[in-house]
């Protein structure tokens, strides 16, 4: 080996030398940082220290280093987990204690609903039905979910009761007025209604009492329509006798129709007959008036005939008479 060699490898020896020492001086301290549990740092010294003994083909050195990596990656594998589990049990603590706290809230709101149902307060109650909705979206629960859907049917039942017995009683207090202005279809539709809403809630002494009303009005129509029909059938005969000129006869039929008519408030027909009743009295007065005049005058010629002037005369001023009441 020359001199020159020689030197080299001399040279060679000492940049070796100089590198480990730099390896081990990272060792050191990455050793250090190990035990302080700073593990991002000690993975940082791990590529330093394989960059460094790559070069050189220090391989005790990189497979150590190889072999930390591995451990400390291991380790913050499980650091993770172990950080994951405790955020997950936190956040579970956290979630059992809010759901603890809904379920207080709720437990309340029953206390509240039950005194509130028993009341028959329903405005209180359906605030306290609101309330427990704004609660519920945030619980995850369909035992009390469900319990809640049972409390909300109770105030709907009890809600569509109170509405229905009112209008029940509504009904009731107007049925007297419907029936005597002849409403028959308004009062038969809302007890239609009522009935079928009754059944369904069973509320049995309403329904009672509105198959009593619908009877009534059942019955009152049936006797309006035949009165009504009687009504009809008296004008057409009035009309009739008035063409054939049988007024005694149409003034009677007009009279009972005029009374029909009013006991069922038909406006239409008593104001067309009041004016025909007058015309056919009128009639009549003076068809009798004609048949009277006709009879006097025969009377009054008989006694012309007969010579007797002065009965005829008598008959005569009977008539001018009788013209003069008519006129007057």
């Amino acid at each position: 080996m020359t001199l020159v060699e020689e030197k080299k490898e001399e040279k060679e020896e000492k940049r070796k030398i100089r590198i480990i020492s730099q390896i081990d001086d990272l060792i050191a301290i990455q050793g250090q940082d190990y035990m302080k549990g700073q593990l991002k740092e000690v993975l940082s010294y791990a590529d330093q220290i394989i960059n460094l003994a790559k070069p050189e083909d220090l391989q005790s050195f990189i497979r150590e280093q190889e072999d930390l990596i591995a451990r400390v990656k291991g380790l913050q594998k499980q650091r993770e987990e172990k950080k994951r589990a405790k955020i997950k049990a936190e956040q579970e603590k956290v979630r059992l204690e809010n759901i603890a706290k809904l379920k207080a809230e709720l437990a309340e709101l029953e206390i509240l609903f039950n005194k509130a149902f028993k009341t028959e307060d329903l405005s209180k109650t359906g605030e306290i039905i609101e309330q427990s909705k704004a609660i519920l979206s945030n619980l995850d629960d369909d035992k009390v979910r469900n319990k809640w859907g049972e409390f909300e049917k109770k105030y709907s039942d009890a809600k569509v009761r109170k509405e229905l017995v009112k209008s029940a009683d509504e009904l009731i207090a107007e049925f007297v007025e419907l029936k005597a202005k002849f409403e028959f279809e308004d009062l038969k539709l809302r007890l239609r209604y009522l009935i079928e809403q009754a059944k369904n809630k069973g509320i049995i002494d309403y329904l009672k009492k509105l198959k009593e009303l619908q009877t009534d009005v059942l019955a009152a129509e049936k006797s309006y329509i035949k009165i009504r029909v009687k009504v009809e059938d008296l004008g057409q005969k009035t009309y009739l006798l008035q063409e054939n000129k049988r007024y005694e006869e149409a003034i009677t039929n007009c009279e009972n129709l005029l009374e029909l008519a009013k006991s069922i408030d038909l406006r239409e027909r008593i104001e067309e007959f009041s004016k025909i009743l007058p015309q056919l009295k009128q009639n009549l007065k003076f068809e009798i008036l004609k048949e009277s005049i006709t009879k006097l005058n025969n009377e009054g010629l008989d006694f012309v005939r007969k010579g007797e002037i002065s009965s005829s005369l008598e008959k005569f001023k009977l008539i001018k008479e009788n013209l003069g009441n008519y006129i007057s």
